[in-house]
């Protein structure tokens, strides 16, 4: 393996643990504080392996399929043309939810660290417009470069991790890690857990990039993958430490963003927490738009086109987020427990049975379980999204 292909392996599990490290990191304490940071181990272990399990599934048919198609165009082939309208109604759900969480979560970050440092009270209406048209033009380059600028930002993301775990790690309390409000919460806090886990939408992009090298793909998503699930593990073990009942009732009793809950902690941690998390997001934002764009179009490569499929993945999210300005967790919720188990979850294991077990396609076999177990994954799919449901409506 060359020097270069190492690096573009390396550039894949960056883009990858960057998709998956997201609004996540803000939403994951949300919804385990009341469970207690124990409890929510073993859900968050279960959605990472959840996942995972996705993405092999939709790899070995993408590869068995021999095609350069995007996903909507493998999803076609495999279910058919009356399957791809529903699936393309899931597609735009589902990525139109995460991205507009996604913007409405940086658009606070950079409004509270603004009136935090220039003492500047600004819109988020400007946040947004600016945020987005940052996006835009950054989203006009081609797949290298967009790699590298994402490099760049995840090794700026990785700095204030590092300094906020070695900080916060002194300033954790184990009586707060210990406390369990509600442990049947859990449940409920899977869906986010699991759209915390979401990168399939880069398969077809990482493989055409890694040059289908079977072996390549697999090592970038569950090295990008493992990747996201320690960061998450460390977070949650740092943040659920620091966060006392004291700090919640302190805040106002709508907050439903992280950042906030250390408003009346110290001013180092408030800045680190508030620049990791933003970095944070900016990776997501950038690694699912590109995805976005390039299921918008087969010919994303095009500039002509890619500044019109660019402007569809921008807008619309700008817009919900200027209607509802604190829709951030309803929108993890819905991407999460509709979205992404019926698009990542049920689909790829319905497509796998089919190629496997109907058409009995002799791909080569990525997926290493049998039928019992892919029976078990469609089960357990149906199950989330039921209580994914009653998360959103009684939650």
């Amino acid at each position: 393996m060359s020097i270069k292909f190492r690096k573009s392996v390396f550039g894949s599990t960056l883009l990858i643990s960057g998709c998956c490290i997201g609004a996540g990191i803000l939403g994951l304490p949300l919804v385990s504080f009341s469970s207690g940071f124990f409890f929510s181990l073993i859900p968050l272990i279960i959605s990472w392996s959840y996942m995972y399990l996705s993405g092999l599934m939709l790899l070995e048919i993408y590869i068995g399929e021999k095609k350069n198609i995007n996903l909507t165009g493998l999803l076609k082939n495999t279910l058919g043309d009356r399957g791809i309208i529903i699936v393309a109604g899931l597609f735009l759900f589902l990525f139109y939810s995460i991205l507009t969480a996604y913007f409405n979560a940086s658009s606070i970050i950079i409004q509270d660290s603004i009136k935090s440092v220039f003492k500047i009270d600004i819109s988020q209406t400007f946040t947004l417009i600016i945020n987005g048209l940052f996006l835009f033009f950054i989203i006009l380059f081609k797949t290298r470069k967009i790699d590298f600028i994402n490099r760049f930002l995840v090794f700026i993301m990785i700095f204030f991790y590092l300094c906020l775990v070695g900080l916060g790690s002194f300033q954790v309390n184990l009586e707060n890690l210990t406390t369990s409000h509600n442990v049947n919460t859990i449940i409920y806090a899977m869906p986010v857990f699991i759209v915390s886990f979401g990168y399939q939408n880069l398969i077809p992009t990482i493989s055409h990039y890694l040059n289908y090298d079977i072996k390549s793909i697999k090592s970038a998503i569950f090295r990008g993958t493992i990747l996201s699930l320690i960061v998450y593990l460390i977070w949650n073990f740092i943040i659920l430490g620091m966060i006392s009942n004291k700090s919640l009732s302190m805040t106002e009793s709508n907050t439903i963003f992280i950042t906030r809950l250390f408003k009346y902690s110290s001013p180092m941690i408030m800045f680190l927490i508030n620049n990791f998390a933003f970095f944070a997001i900016i990776t997501s934002l950038l690694t699912v738009s590109l995805s976005f764009v390039n299921f918008l179009s087969d010919s994303a490569e095009s500039q002509k086109n890619r500044a019109f499929y660019t402007a569809c993945t921008i807008i619309p999210p700008v817009i919900f987020s200027l209607i509802d300005t604190n829709i951030f967790l309803l929108a993890l919720k819905l991407a999460g427990g509709i979205g992404t188990i019926s698009l990542f979850g049920i689909l790829p294991a319905m497509m796998l049975w089919k190629t496997r077990y109907i058409t009995k396609k002799q791909y080569k076999k990525i997926f290493p379980f049998s039928k019992k177990v892919l029976s078990i994954y469609i089960l357990t799919s149906i199950a989330l999204i039921i209580m994914g449901m009653i998360n959103i409506i009684f939650y």
